[in-house]
C-alpha cells in the first residue's frame, strides 16, 4: 500500500473516492496461504471458511482454489448468496427457522448442499415440513455446546438421542456435528489455551463418538475459528475448521488472538479539514468503520492519536504535531476487525503494490 503520508489529492491511481476498503493481495494471499498450510496440509483436515467477515463469493471461490471445501454461513441469505455464486457446498452455522428462510433452504438444496444446523426437536419439525413441502432432503449438523453457552445440546447422551430421533429420516440427513469454542479465544498463555481449547473439543469429539456407537454414521466434527485454529487443527477427531475472516488480518485477530497473519484489509479516508497541527479530521465515521469490539487505528500517523467517530467524520487528535497529511489527502486505518466493518461496504478494492487488479462487489442483503 501507498503511504498515507505521501498519497497526493489525487493519486492518479484510477483509486476511488475514499472511505473504501482496500485489499492487499499479496498479504491476503499469504494468509490464505497460511491458514491453509496450517489446516488442510499439516493438520489433515477440511476447511470450511466462515464467510460472515468476508461476505463477497469472489473471495470464498479464492479460498476454495487454495484449498477449502466448502463454506460456512452465519444466515441463509448468506448461503443463498454463496450457492447464487456457483458455490455447491455450505454450512449455515445457526439455526434457520422463519418461514421465507426454510423455503430458500429447501429449496437450495436442489442443486447443492446446503446443510442446515439444530439443537432440538423443534428445528426438526420445521426443517421435515420445508424439505416435505420442497420434495427435497435438507442435511442436517447438530451443533453442541462445548462451553460457549449460546445456542447447541447439551453433550453427551441428550445430542445422541436429538441425532437418533432425526436418523432414518427420510426428508433429513444427518451429516454430523459442530461446536465453537469461542470462550477460549480470549486465553493469551498458549499452553492454557491448548489445554482450554482440547478440553472444550474433546466434548464434541465424544459426542461425535457416541454417536457413531449408536449406529449413527458422523461425517462431520467441524470447529475452529480464526480465534482457536492454531489449536483446533492439531487435535484428532475433528475433520473441518471454519476459520475464515482471519485471512484479512484485522487487528484483533493479530494482537489480542496472537495469530501469526499479516494486516491485508485497510481502510482509506481522505483528510477534510486540519484545524490544527494535532487535529485531523477525515471523512470516514462510525458508517465506514466497524468498531465493535475493537477500533480501527490510523496508520503512519506519529503519536497515538484519540479517536472521535460521527456518522460521517472520524477526528484524530494527536498529542504531537502531524506534519503534512493535508486536504484532500489519504489516510489509512487498520481494521480492528472485519466482521463489524466489510458489511457496511458494497465492494473491496483489490490492489497490489498500491495498483487496483480487481473490484470485488460485496452483495448488498436484499
Amino acid at each position: 500500500m501507498a503511504s498515507s503520508t505521501t498519497s497526493p489529492v489525487n493519486p492518479g491511481r484510477n483509486w476511488p473516492d475514499a472511505p473504501f476498503l482496500a485489499l492487499d493481495l499479496d498479504a491476503f494471499e499469504r494468509n490464505v496461504k497460511h491458514i491453509a498450510d496450517t489446516i488442510v496440509v499439516q493438520g489433515g483436515k477440511q476447511w470450511r471458511p466462515h464467510t460472515k467477515a468476508l461476505r463477497s463469493p469472489e473471495i470464498a471461490k479464492r479460498l476454495i482454489a487454495a484449498g477449502a471445501s466448502g463454506v460456512t454461513c452465519a444466515t441463509t441469505w448468506e448461503a443463498q448468496t454463496m450457492v447464487d455464486a456457483g458455490l455447491r457446498d455450505v454450512l449455515i452455522a445457526s439455526q434457520v427457522v422463519a418461514p421465507s428462510a426454510l423455503q430458500k433452504l429447501a429449496a437450495m438444496n436442489r442443486g447443492a448442499r446446503v446443510m442446515a444446523c439444530i439443537d432440538s426437536p423443534a428445528h426438526i419439525a420445521l426443517l421435515t415440513a420445508a424439505a416435505q413441502a420442497a420434495g427435497t432432503v435438507i442435511p442436517v449438523v447438530m451443533e453442541v455446546d462445548i462451553g460457549l453457552q449460546r445456542a447447541g445440546t447439551v453433550p453427551g447422551a441428550a445430542s445422541v438421542d436429538l441425532a437418533r430421533s432425526l436418523h432414518g429420516n427420510p426428508h433429513l440427513r444427518f451429516c454430523g456435528v459442530m461446536a465453537w469454542e469461542g470462550q477460549t479465544t480470549g486465553i493469551v498463555d498458549p499452553v492454557a489455551k491448548d489445554v482450554a481449547v482440547r478440553a472444550s473439543v474433546a466434548l464434541l469429539i465424544d459426542t461425535a463418538q457416541r454417536c457413531v456407537q449408536a449406529g449413527i454414521p458422523v461425517e462431520i466434527v467441524s470447529c475452529g475459528g480464526t480465534g482457536t485454529y492454531l489449536f483446533t487443527s492439531r487435535i484428532d477427531g475433528v475433520t473441518e475448521l471454519q476459520a475464515g475472516g482471519g485471512v484479512f488480518g484485522d487487528l484483533r485477530y493479530r494482537t489480542q488472538f496472537l495469530t501469526p497473519l499479516e494486516p491485508a484489509l485497510t481502510l482509506f479516508a481522505t483528510v477534510l479539514s486540519r484545524p490544527s497541527t494535532r487535529r485531523i479530521v477525515t471523512d470516514a465515521g462510525w458508517k465506514y468503520h466497524g468498531y465493535h469490539p475493537m477500533p480501527s487505528q490510523p496508520l503512519r500517523v506519529p503519536g497515538k492519536p484519540r479517536l472521535s467517530f460521527s456518522a460521517e467524520h472520524l477526528t484524530l487528535d494527536s498529542e504531537v504535531d502531524v506534519t503534512g497529511l493535508a486536504v484532500g489527502e489519504r489516510v489509512e486505518f487498520a481494521l480492528g476487525y472485519a466482521d463489524s466493518t466489510v458489511f457496511l461496504h458494497r465492494e473491496l478494492i483489490a490492489m497490489r503494490k498500491g495498483v487496483i487488479e480487481d473490484v470485488l462487489p460485496l452483495p448488498a442483503r436484499q
